[in-house]
């Protein structure tokens, strides 16, 4: 056997384990979900060819574009809060004089490796309006009363700080990790020239960090896209439907109306927008990530 066609198979044979999992636990269950978007299916009775009724009962449903709303106010709520917070707080815990960073680090970092529920559990304690801990804060500052989790203007608020609460670290680790590869020889020189910590921050830590950047700001907002467990156990996509996202949409329609085709039909959807919507922040990112 040649040495070429062994190291081929070798390789082959490395990856082939993992593989098998991705078409198994990914693409399938996508080929699949977009095959049954077609039909009428509840699980029980035969499935029934419907064509694109599905697809065109769901973009003449209201709930769906009310679910789309207010998935967008999360993802704006929660990405770009998360991801300045989580710069911030990386470039603070970057500084070497600072004592203790490894402790902050930690703690900053807690929120992330907590279990969703158990966390949505505990701020729903905290949101409680008689003795919540956040509604006694507040009254500190002459603020009364606000009945967070069941008046539709303030829901979405309460379900938009705990993601940020929840990925402000994994964004933080990600950015100290980015901000450990820039040569210190930079600011060296940019001292030298005279540079303030603005100038520096401004003109080397955020050109170099800009990939570092892209990649957090791409993978908050899948995971804001795909928020599910905190809207579950804190709201059930009340009061008023203010908090029902897209995939708490998903969720009712394929596991409480047993609708699969048509439930299928929005994952589908789902999966072309973040696609879509990737492939734009690719595009606009273009000219500002320095690989470099």
């Amino acid at each position: 056997m040649r040495r070429r066609t062994r190291e081929a198979l070798t390789g082959w044979a490395t990856v082939l384990p993992a593989l098998i999992v991705q078409v198994i636990f990914i693409y399938l269950p996508l080929a699949w979900a977009f095959y049954i978007s077609f039909f009428n299916w509840n699980m029980i009775r035969p499935m029934r060819y419907v064509g694109f009724q599905n697809y065109e009962r769901l973009f003449s449903s209201a709930d769906f574009w009310n679910s789309m709303s207010v998935t967008g106010i999360y993802i704006l709520g929660t990405v770009i809060p998360s991801v300045v917070i989580g710069l911030l707080l990386a470039a603070l815990l970057n500084i070497e004089w600072i004592k203790g960073r490894g402790i902050f680090r930690t703690l900053f970092y807690i929120p992330v490796i907590t279990s969703m529920a158990a966390a949505a559990v505990i701020w729903g304690w905290l949101y409680e309006p008689n003795f919540g801990l956040v509604n006694y804060f507040l009254s500190i500052f002459g603020i009364n009363n606000i009945k967070w989790l069941s008046d539709p203007n303030y829901a979405l608020l309460a379900l938009i700080i705990v993601g940020v609460w929840k990925r402000i670290g994994y964004n933080m680790v990600l950015f100290l990790a980015g901000l450990q590869t820039i040569p210190k020889t930079y600011y060296e020189a940019a001292e030298i020239d005279g540079a303030t910590a603005w100038n520096k921050f401004r003109n080397i830590t955020l050109p170099l960090l800009s990939p570092t950047t892209l990649f957090v700001f791409i993978m908050q907002f899948i995971a804001s896209f795909r928020v599910f467990v905190s809207v579950s156990v804190m709201t059930n996509g009340g009061p008023a439907k203010s908090t029902q996202v897209i995939t708490y949409y998903l969720y009712e329609n394929a596991f409480k109306y047993l609708k699969f085709g048509y439930a299928s039909a929005i994952a589908v959807v789902m999966f072309a927008m973040m696609i879509v919507l990737t492939l734009i922040q690719f595009r606009l990112s273009k000219r500002r990530v320095h690989y470099q």
